[in-house]
């Protein structure tokens, strides 16, 4: 019975100190950036990216996520949260390794007119977008900046000379928030714990992060590191030589794992080779520091 009660203890103890070695991540509210007249205004929530994005990095379990009230608070005090993306800005947040901020750039739904004979198929496209930056909270350097774009097609109708029949539905744009929330997401998650290769089984790839991150459909990049590579003049690490030997996409997920099929092989896959996500869409053209919590970018 003691022992019952010992391994128990150790089990809570362990699963409290991993826990406490994870990088805690805030998000802060995105810049609403895009004006364009030429595009119907879906009746979606901008601040549903935000939320959505929480709750992806919550579901990655790898992460521990600061309360977005509290963090807002916290750049009132500093007279940030309007200038968050100013060369200057020095961001000093008690408690926070990473925090992820940035601008919504599109948010729309465009109907298209596609004409044949006498009659006219329309569709409607959702878009969403965001610049992202990812920023050290201890030295206030971006150690990350990408634009991801998400495009989904949920309306159709058909019209004619006199006759329009169109449906809109309003949840493709939320949809495509979704998409971009779990892009951002594993943007993160890839820059401190990378997407891995654990095995190998016939034509199936199997990667180290489930539907957290990994969505069906979603293409990824397999990349062989390489030695190290330091600026001669600051000493800093500039990263790693990488080589690409090819390309992979999603076919099935679960909570922990993704498994992925080659598409494009220029070298040999082998276990432990790092996958990065594409996140471009197919369909789009388009002085004295705490102590870290967790690990560094």
């Amino acid at each position: 019975m003691k022992n019952y009660i010992f391994m128990i203890l150790f089990m809570f103890t362990n699963s409290l100190m991993s826990q406490e070695n994870l990088p805690i991540v805030a998000v802060s509210q995105f810049e609403q950036t895009f004006q364009n007249d030429r595009y119907i205004r879906a009746a979606a929530n901008p601040d549903n990216y935000e939320a959505m994005l929480e709750t992806q990095l919550i579901k990655v379990g790898r992460f521990r996520v600061y309360e977005r009230n509290k963090l807002e608070q916290v750049l009132r005090e500093q007279g940030l949260q309007e200038s968050l993306s100013g060369n200057n800005t020095q961001i000093k947040i008690d408690g926070v390794d990473y925090l992820v901020y940035g601008a919504i750039t599109d948010m729309s739904s465009e109907a298209k007119e596609f004409t044949t004979g006498g009659f006219a198929t329309i569709k409607v496209t959702n878009r969403f977008g965001v610049d992202i930056k990812i920023v050290d909270a201890l030295s206030g350097e971006i150690r990350r900046a990408e634009s991801i774009v998400a495009v989904v097609e949920t309306g159709s109708g058909v019209a004619t000379k006199g006759f329009s029949n169109v449906e809109v539905d309003g949840n493709g744009l939320v949809e495509a928030q979704r998409i971009v929330a779990k892009r951002s997401a594993a943007l993160l998650a890839e820059s401190i714990f990378p997407i891995r290769v654990v095995d190998i089984y016939d034509d199936e790839i199997y990667l180290n992060y489930g539907d957290s991150i990994l969505s069906v459909g979603d293409r990824l990049k397999v990349i062989q590191e390489g030695r190290e590579i330091i600026d001669q003049d600051t000493g800093l690490s500039l990263g790693s030589r990488q080589k690409t030997l090819g390309e992979i996409e999603i076919v099935s997920t679960d909570a922990n794992l993704s498994i992925a099929k080659i598409t494009k092989e220029d070298g040999d896959f082998t276990i432990g080779l790092v996958a990065k996500m594409i996140l471009s869409d197919p369909n789009s053209r388009n002085k004295k520091q705490r102590e870290r919590k967790g690990r560094k970018i």
